[in-house]
């Protein structure tokens, strides 16, 4: 049991954001650990689609086939499908949110990588992005009649200040909503490909017929969980944009709450 408590603690050490080094951040603008692949994750979408481009065809292969597949992906089953025509001319900041997201989870997926999205500071400020970027958007098609969307028309008027306030309350959670699911999911992947890598190191460190046993389940759930957080990591990138979309769309369409 010290043994699995000793393996469990690094573990959590190693999904602490931390300075390179190694040692607690010290200063407001230290480069952690996540940083550290966000910029890696950034460098990468930038990569993919510079190659992508470069390899531009008729008939696409390779990444510039992987990139058509995944910008027809976002282009048909999130913004034609929730926003509608008018937000075609959103398509590359979609496919930017995509790809940076995706990319940060499949780097935790890495042996001894750390997904960017791994720390809710991360995650919290993308959702504060959004929740600028699509206010910003309705008061810039709508003016000051974006405010009328907060509540519904045909309210009584009796009922439309509490109205205002859970519409309120609803549109300021949203950053929380948004990062909170995102970091949640991708932290709580980790913890439980960790702990099945923690048992086959344990039962490996001390050979017997029943760890035998255990370490083949393990390993066993390790290849099945590796392969569902693969899932997770495109799945948890599809909902933080369509979830974008869906915002992007309701400040679009606000005059015709």
């Amino acid at each position: 049991m010290d043994k699995l408590g000793y393996e469990v603690e690094k573990l959590l050490h190693h999904l602490e954001p931390v300075g390179l080094d190694g040692h607690h951040l010290e200063g407001t603008f230290a480069l952690s650990n996540y940083t550290f692949y966000l910029v890696i994750a950034l460098f990468l979408t930038l990569l993919f689609f510079v190659f992508a481009a470069r390899k531009a065809s008729l008939v696409p292969k390779g990444f510039g086939n992987l990139a058509e597949t995944g910008v027809e992906f976002v282009r048909n089953s999130i913004v034609s499908d929730v926003m509608g025509p008018e937000g075609l001319k959103y398509l590359p900041f979609m496919v930017t949110v995509f790809f940076f997201v995706l990319f940060n989870n499949l780097l935790g997926l890495v042996p001894g990588g750390l997904p960017g999205t791994g720390t809710v500071g991360t995650t919290f400020t993308w959702g504060l992005f959004v929740f600028l970027t699509y206010n910003f958007i309705g008061f810039q098609k709508n003016g000051i009649a974006y405010l009328k969307s907060f509540i519904p028309s045909g309210t009584p008027w009796w009922l439309q200040p509490l109205i205002l306030l859970l519409e309120v309350v609803s549109h300021l959670l949203r950053p929380f909503t948004l990062g909170v699911r995102l970091y949640a999911n991708m932290y709580a992947g980790h913890i439980i490909l960790g702990v099945f890598v923690i048992f086959i190191k344990i039962v490996f460190d001390q050979i017997t017929a029943g760890g035998l046993v255990v370490a083949s389940l393990s390993f066993v759930m390790l290849i099945l969980m590796y392969a569902f957080e693969l899932f997770v990591a495109f799945i948890q990138a599809y909902v933080f944009t369509i979830l974008t979309a869906v915002y992007i769309s309701g400040a679009l369409h606000a005059a015709d709450h």
